[in-house]
């Protein structure tokens, strides 16, 4: 009823309420950001062997026309066994209609898969670069990354040992790993950090080092690169209560095989006609070489 003046007052009780007609994706690391920095490579059957040659040297010659001297050569295999990984999604028959004028969430469903998918991926790098690589005849002799490949959560170059994020002295420290192991100064070398690191790394040098420019630039993604490693970030890093493991590698040090990833969308008969969503794929990732790998553990307390 209109009031006294003549204006409707039950009006605002038929207001409506307005939806958005799409879906829009929660804050989550989209794509794979380490694939690009592996070796890639397929695989067909349950297990892959790698066949690998180890270094020569050659014997000064001292005798005329002595007796050919035979040495023996030292080769040696790592093994990659791929695991089966899915997501699947079940859309009601019934959805599409009682959603009105919100569009059905197939592609937005299918797009979270694929982000998954790169996600698994990281993660299973990362759990190559610091985990059990399976070497030997059989793939049965478990090879870890031994303790000279490490730096160490309280690791400086002088004074007292104390425990620390990522700094200066952890990269170089990293650096000479690398570089008294002759790994190939032309190979590219990557390191693997989380947003923390990036954080300690400017902290240690935003007073006097001339090097801050640099990493204030890492830090805000104009800069991808720092004392000759290339700066990758995701937060898939393992923790170990306050202990972050990062890892330095070059790409040819992990193999990534896969299959690729599947995605099928099928009536569902047997779930009352649901529309199921389900992307499957097939992954394994091995260490090639330990002296082509650095951890550096890095406090985050």
């Amino acid at each position: 009823m209109p009031d006294l003046n003549g204006v409707l007052t039950n009006i605002p009780n038929h207001y409506t309420t307005q939806f958005d007609s799409n879906w829009k994706h929660l804050v989550q690391q989209k794509n794979s950001k380490l694939k690009e920095y592996v070796t890639i490579d397929s695989i067909e059957g349950k297990e892959k062997s790698y066949n690998q040659i180890d270094t020569t040297s050659m014997t000064q010659i001292t005798d005329r026309s002595r007796d050919t001297r035979i040495s023996d050569q030292a080769m040696a295999k790592r093994w990659i066994r791929p695991q089966q990984y899915d997501c699947a999604k079940l859309v009601d028959e019934w959805d599409e209609q009682l959603l009105g004028e919100v569009v059905l969430p197939t592609s937005p469903i299918i797009q979270s898969h694929a982000a998954a998918y790169g996600r698994t991926c990281d993660s299973i790098i990362i759990s190559a670069l610091g985990g059990t690589a399976f070497t030997g005849a059989t793939g049965t002799t478990a090879t870890v990354l031994p303790s000279t490949q490490k730096v160490a959560v309280n690791y400086v170059e002088t004074g007292t040992a104390a425990n620390s994020g990522l700094t200066i002295a952890k990269l170089r420290a990293a650096k000479f790993l690398f570089d008294s192991n002759d790994v190939d100064e032309e190979e590219e070398r990557i390191i693997v950090v989380s947003a923390k690191q990036l954080q300690d790394l400017l902290r240690t040098i935003e007073v006097t080092s001339q090097d801050y420019n640099s990493v204030r630039a890492l830090v805000d993604g104009s800069l991808n690169t720092f004392m000759g490693f290339k700066f990758r970030r995701t937060q898939l890093l393992p923790k170990t209560s306050t202990v972050r493991s990062v890892y330095a590698y070059v790409k040819s040090g992990v193999i990534l095989a896969e299959r690729g990833l599947k995605t099928y969308m099928d009536v569902r008969q047997d779930l009352s006609h649901s529309l199921q969503i389900r992307s499957v794929a097939s992954l394994a990732a091995v260490r090639m070489e330990e002296k082509k790998v650095v951890e550096i553990a890095c406090d985050e307390a």
